[in-house]
């Protein structure tokens, strides 16, 4: 039986970061819908339950960002999943007609396409506002000025809640958009590799030689 040959995809700090965050948001979600509305959301029997865990989430939510985003500025992987308006908005035609099965194949963009990269950019300044209004519910009267410049405890509410549903629907894109690409795109973040024939696609030298893409 002929093994794959396999390549590195991700770092272990990678997949620490990414199943740390994961969990964390996960169970924030499920937590604040139960906070938010109790009798609709029955998933925990009592209120303490959920709000130290929630906010024990918080804290690991925190530790995760930094952590994250100091890896991306020390290993230089920062340019695999910031966003570039130049040359990432560019792709999207591409990608879009690749998605939307007008193509057979779509440019090879890097290690993410540019609707991953901006949805990791998005992610951060979403986890950066969760973190900010989360703390100004958890400590309002510490928080009380930084409260008042964004409108006000039940602004702060909304802007939480509105968020919360952005992460919701943008992790369902984001599973979505790995599923589409391979089940080993998947694989690769448990395991770190994906095979080192996996089709990443057309690179451009490739696309010269064929005249363009086959739509």
């Amino acid at each position: 039986m002929m093994v794959k040959q396999m390549e590195d995809r991700h770092s272990g700090w990678i997949r620490f970061c990414h199943w740390t965050n994961m969990i964390a948001i996960t169970l924030l979600i499920l937590t604040g819908y139960y906070i938010h509305a109790p009798h609709a959301f029955r998933l925990f029997s009592n209120m303490d339950t959920p709000r130290t865990l929630h906010f024990a989430m918080a804290y690991v939510l925190c530790f995760g960002v930094v952590l994250r985003v100091y890896y991306a500025i020390a290993a230089k992987d920062a340019k695999n999943i910031v966003f570039n308006i130049k040359e990432d908005t560019l792709k999207f035609p591409s990608m879009i007609k690749y998605y939307l099965f007008m193509a057979d194949s779509h440019p090879y963009y890097g290690k993410y396409n540019p609707g991953q990269k901006m949805m990791y950019t998005g992610w951060l300044f979403m986890a950066l506002i969760q973190i900010i209004t989360g703390f100004i519910l958890y400590k309002p009267n510490m928080f009380m000025a930084l409260g008042g410049f964004l409108g006000g405890y039940l602004a702060v509410r909304l802007i939480h809640y509105i968020v919360t549903w952005l992460f919701v629907l943008s992790v369902l894109a984001h599973v979505y958009l790995d599923i589409s690409e391979g089940i080993p795109v998947l694989k690769s973040m448990f395991t770190g590799k994906i095979p080192t024939d996996f089709d990443h696609g057309t690179h451009e030298e490739e696309v010269k030689a064929d005249g363009g893409f086959s739509a």
